[in-house]
């Protein structure tokens, strides 16, 4: 494609206002509600050929052609259009070095040589061996360098303010796709257009890559917990291995329903976790139903199975349509992978008993039961 083409695009008819230090997708994402179109389409036409799309910048001049705006307008209003160039550090600026742990024994021992022959500045002995200041000091408090730090791992704003979202979009998927998982692509088109998300490519390629669903043996990674109260000891009659390794039965069955004998539907679901609850002697869904009665909120005379009936969006429905079944389904194992991220924490049967003992005792029929036990007595 020429240079020209920018000027072939079409002013589009309805126009939105500038909105100083706004990011680019924000700007796209009204100009293309404005004028009913997806911001992933608009979004593509802005990148153009050979890309179209994602994970690329849009181009600030077919931005312009599209708004009818200055090109240089929208560079200096819209926050990051042109990408800013890092400043470059001083030529005579010295960089530190990153030292690995099996260079550290020498690089201490080179320090502790330098101080014993008469240099005791810290800060030239730093700038001498390009390392902090604390390394040197570390070196000269003893010759045995000490381990490093396990670090926790970073999860940045974008992955926790979207990532509810791509499970919501993973489930409806699979549930409606016999098990498959969408592209990265098409869950990142559909952050845009139906959730309003401004979040790069990158991020969503890097959270489904971890995701459970696209690899469920990541549910077994985490090392054993054991049980961190009296209560949780005596209600869970299994280990935490056990209980992920239920996890991922789950996700396989989720994804390819057929290959365990089952048709996807929400009673062949529910059949199929009654099996598996018995036979780990009723352990694997313990608090399952308590759970469910706090967070609707009734409901403590019913079953599990209708308690997430009643959560289905939409709520109760007697008669199971087909879009209302896949609901079903789908509300089910969300609030499954919800119920057993509870489970394996220390401490998570008990609070489950005693959030359902607390929702109880505001309840109108437990105190008259309470009042009647002690007027009998």
């Amino acid at each position: 494609m020429t240079e020209t083409l920018p000027e072939q695009l079409a002013r589009l008819p309805v126009q939105v206002s500038l909105r100083l230090g706004e990011g680019t997708d924000s700007f796209i994402r009204r100009l293309a509600q404005a004028n009913h179109l997806k911001p992933s389409y608009l979004r593509g036409c802005l990148v153009g050929p050979p890309d179209y799309g994602r994970g690329k910048r849009p181009r600030a001049e077919r931005l312009a052609a599209v708004t009818g705006r200055r090109q240089e307008v929208l560079e200096r209003v819209l926050a990051d259009l042109v990408r800013q160039k890092r400043a470059r550090p001083a030529p005579d600026k010295p960089k530190r070095r990153v030292t690995a742990s099996a260079d550290k024994p020498a690089l201490f021992a080179a320090i502790r040589r330098d101080v014993q022959a008469g240099e005791q500045s810290v800060r030239k002995l730093a700038a001498r061996h390009c390392v902090s200041p604390y390394m040197v000091r570390q070196a000269l408090a003893s010759p045995t360098p000490p381990p490093r730090k396990e670090r926790a791992a970073i999860q940045g704003r974008a992955k926790g303010r979207v990532g509810s979202a791509i499970d919501v979009i993973l489930d409806e998927y699979a549930a409606t796709h016999a098990g498959q998982l969408p592209t990265v692509g098409l869950v990142w088109e559909r952050l845009l257009d139906e959730h309003d998300a401004s979040v790069s490519y990158g991020t969503v390629h890097r959270y489904m890559s971890s995701h459970p669903l696209r690899n469920p043996d990541t549910l077994t990674r985490n090392p054993e917990r054991s049980a961190g109260n009296y209560l949780a000891a005596i209600q869970q009659t299994f280990h935490a291995n056990v209980l992920q390794h239920y996890q991922v039965l789950l996700t396989a069955v989720r994804r390819e329903p057929a290959r365990h004998g089952l048709d996807g539907s929400f009673s062949s679901m529910t059949a199929f976790l009654l099996g598996l609850d018995a036979g780990s002697s009723w352990s694997m869904l313990t608090g399952f139903q308590e759970w469910l009665v706090v967070r609707l909120g009734r409901g403590h005379d019913l079953t599990w199975p209708l308690l997430v009936r009643h959560l289905t969006p939409g709520g109760w429905t007697h008669l199971l349509t087909k879009q209302a079944d896949a609901a079903a389904v789908i509300t089910l194992h969300r609030l499954l992978r919800d119920f057993f991220t509870l489970r394996e924490r220390p401490d998570g049967l008990a609070r489950i008993f005693l959030d359902y003992q607390s929702w109880m005792i505001t309840q109108d029929w437990y105190q008259l039961e309470a009042a009647e036990t002690a007027h009998g007595n």
